[in-house]
């Protein structure tokens, strides 16, 4: 594997976690491509870069009023597509009202140039999990 590669990768998900926990709703959208898919077990959606970031506050406020502290990146395993997209094969560790909540999620993403998600799969409706957890 491409040591360079998994510490970009790495460092861009950290990015990420950064921008999300202050609300930087201008640099979470500069993450993704300018049309991305985002798919989940309700199925999958194309989406512009500008309207993901019009529902960004939307989804900040969804997740505060779920009792959502933080998101941390648990872990990142990348594996290289070939010579332009990689897959991060994500755990991400979410603190509901001091309830841990571990999930996970797939990015594709572009290595040209800047890293860009072009595909996120979310392998848990988060709804789902805190219902199941007694959280919601």
């Amino acid at each position: 594997m491409d040591q360079h590669l998994t510490e970009s990768i790495t460092t861009f998900l950290r990015a990420f976690e950064r921008n999300d926990a202050r609300g930087d709703v201008a640099s979470l959208a500069d993450c993704y491509a300018e049309t991305f898919l985002v798919a989940g077990p309700d199925g999958t959606l194309a989406v512009k870069r500008g309207d993901f970031a019009a529902a960004l506050p939307r989804r900040e406020k969804m997740f505060d009023e779920m009792g959502c502290r933080s998101t941390k990146l648990g872990s990142a395993v990348v594996t290289k597509l070939d010579a332009r997209y990689a897959m991060a094969e994500t755990t991400w560790k979410m603190d509901f009202k001091g309830s841990e909540v571990e999930v996970g999620s797939t990015f594709i993403l572009d290595t040209k140039d800047d890293l860009k998600i072009l595909f996120y799969l979310s392998h848990h409706d988060i709804g789902t999990v805190l219902r199941d957890r007694g959280i919601l």
